[in-house]
């Protein structure tokens, strides 16, 4: 890291996964900042176990030589549970050097955060976090006219009106079997009788393949555009501008949000909880009373909402507190 300049930059560290590079992305990009993705790297058995239990170590990480530098940047972003550990360990080594802020609720040690950003359903008031509505993430206009133009030649104007059908899986809150594969199957076919809609299927790294082959099946007709074992481009970003509706199933926030982000009307499908305390669930219900997004039924409707961009507007209350 020679040559750079410290007060403009940040590490953005994460698990890997899709979503959370999405909202640290986000916020590096909104704060103007030079950053560099880092994925944290945890190891066993301290990565399975929940947080506040695993020591904060140099140990815990098997690639902790790639966080070593003498000089580090000026801001480190984490998002996920994962990354609060290496967070907490860099703030502990470099202490004032460095701005720790964590994205969502980090369940451990709040006070040795600079900042956390959480989501209104993590239930987080305190003195040194931010709350938002939806998750913050990348998705801007701009960004969307881009992908648009990159992958141009994936729509034409005969599949207009599309609907994106933004599929994630199976996990800690969500019940996703076949018996909800195919609810959904039956509720996409019922509407394809009374709508002129062309639906594109795109999949998540969550996504068993059993799903996958469901889709396949019931839908043979090119509309399959995407899964994380692909190995060609995700043309995710440009179906949310291409889509004149888009429909996500219930259990990421970070897919609805970005979905909402986009300013397209939302339909969420609502899988079964596998739990009697969801935090996800709590999520839905407020962006679906909001009228930030609608509960998925037989129809697809235009409808209009004011969610107003918090990316931008953290970023800026970030820079203000950290001159």
């Amino acid at each position: 890291m020679n040559n750079f300049n410290r007060e403009n930059s940040a590490w953005c560290i994460t698990d890997g996964s899709a979503g959370m590079i999405s909202q640290v992305k986000g916020l590096a990009q909104a704060m103007n900042l030079e950053f560099t993705f880092k994925e944290v790297k945890v190891n066993f058995p301290w990565n399975i176990l929940p947080v506040g239990i695993t020591p904060i170590v140099k140990s815990t990480f098997s690639n902790f030589s790639e966080f070593s530098e003498s000089i580090p940047p000026k801001f480190i972003i984490s998002c996920g549970r994962k990354s609060v550990y290496l967070s907490l360990f860099l703030k502990r080594k470099y202490k004032e050097k460095v701005v720790t802020i964590h994205i969502q609720n980090p369940k451990s040690k709040y006070d040795e955060f600079d900042l956390i950003i959480s989501p209104k359903h993590d239930n987080l008031s305190l003195t040194n976090s931010f709350v938002t509505s939806l998750a913050i993430n990348h998705i801007s206009e701009t960004l969307i006219t881009e992908e648009i133009e990159k992958f141009s030649h994936l729509v034409n104007v005969n599949d207009i009106p599309i609907c994106a059908v933004l599929i994630g899986g199976k996990s800690n809150n969500y019940i996703f079997d076949n018996n909800e594969i195919d609810q959904l199957i039956n509720k996409i076919k019922k509407i394809k009788e009374n709508q002129k809609i062309k639906f594109f299927f795109l999949f998540s790294r969550r996504t068993e393949e059993n799903i996958i082959n469901k889709i396949n099946t019931a839908f043979n007709e090119s509309e399959i555009v995407w899964s994380d074992k692909d190995k060609k481009e995700n043309p995710y970003i440009a179906l949310l501008g291409f889509s004149k509706y888009i429909i996500c199933t219930s259990d990421s926030v970070s897919m609805i949000s970005e979905a909402i982000s986009s300013m397209k009307p939302v339909y969420i499908f609502r899988l079964q909880s596998s739990k009697s305390k969801n935090r996800i669930e709590n999520f839905n219900d407020y962006v679906i009373l909001e009228g930030l997004a609608r509960k998925l039924d037989y129809k697809l409707e235009e409808f209009k909402h004011d969610y107003r961009n918090e990316t931008a507007i953290i970023a800026e209350k970030i820079r203000n507190k950290f001159k």
